[in-house]
């Protein structure tokens, strides 16, 4: 039976993981702890993250599960730490995808769990198709059906969309688990691709284009980068940008791997990989309340 106390969901959120590195104590991992685990008092943090971890896998799969094991299955089983760089909830026009994947390529992937719905899909997609060329969804093996008749009424944009599924035994990327996506550069838009850099991110593209900066006033910088950037031919102005975005999150692979897999993505997405000797002092400490 699916569990519907949400307070589960924010066990892997950075609040508490920052709480419990920094503190060594979390109210809200107190009370998901209290509810559901048996004699903490034996066992240290990482057990008990473990155990929770479990639980989310048996009985309330939500998004972080998702997210979680997608980040292991492409950067331990696919792709390298050392060669790909992933980011999560990163805006793009009007809606926030959950995962992006940049290798030699951009890929965004939108998790569709058991707890979610259908409703904002065609948006979602329509907006991701601004800014990258390969768009997923992933989805659990009772929402495939629901996936391909949302976007067998896309046509050809949801015939280039990919779909892949979280099985019970939690693959992703087996043979018959779903398709790839193909490429869709028919929606991308210059200030969608320029909307998600930095500043110091689009001075690099303009310098190692132009070779050069804009001389303006401070008031007029963003404005003159945007309109050099659109004159650039888009497909090489994205793929520009994709060498920026990739250079975020860099995280070498001795680090990644001493991470628990069950908190590689709330580690990798936070930064707190930089604090990893209390983490693992912490991981390693008998649970007190």
């Amino acid at each position: 039976m699916p569990d519907n106390n949400r307070v589960i969901n924010r066990v892997f959120t950075r609040k508490v993981m920052t709480d419990l590195i920094k503190n060594g104590h979390s109210e809200i991992f107190d009370v998901v702890v209290q509810r559901y685990i048996n004699d903490p008092e034996d066992k240290n943090h990482g057990e008990i993250i473990s155990e929770i971890y479990s639980h989310l896998g048996n009985y309330y799969r939500n998004e972080y599960y998702y997210m979680n094991t997608l980040l292991n299955k492409l950067l331990v089983g696919i792709h390298s730490v050392n060669t790909t760089t992933a980011l999560s909830q990163i805006r793009i026009a009007d809606h926030i995808a959950d995962f992006v994947m940049i290798n030699g390529e951009g890929q965004v992937y939108e998790i569709k769990s058991d707890l979610d719905n259908f409703e904002r899909l065609n948006d979602q997609l329509y907006d991701y198709y601004k800014a990258f060329s390969k768009v997923s969804v992933l989805a659990s093996e009772s929402e495939r059906e629901q996936v391909e008749k949302t976007l067998a009424k896309l046509g050809d944009m949801g015939d280039a969309v990919g779909i892949y599924v979280l099985s019970e035994k939690d693959t992703i990327f087996s043979k018959n688990s779903g398709r790839p996506p193909k490429q869709y550069d028919e929606n991308l838009d210059y200030k969608c691709i320029f909307s998600l850099l930095r500043k110091k991110e689009y001075e690099n593209i303009i310098l190692q284009y132009y070779h050069e900066l804009p001389s303006v006033a401070p008031v007029f910088f963003y404005k003159n980068c945007l309109e050099l950037f659109m004159k650039i031919p888009i497909l090489d102005a994205q793929n520009l940008a994709l060498q920026e975005l990739k250079k975020r999150n860099k995280i070498s692979k001795i680090v990644f791997d001493d991470i628990p897999s069950e908190l590689k993505a709330s580690i990798y997405f936070s930064g707190l990989h930089k604090n990893m000797p209390e983490l693992i002092n912490m991981l390693n400490a008998t649970y007190r309340r």
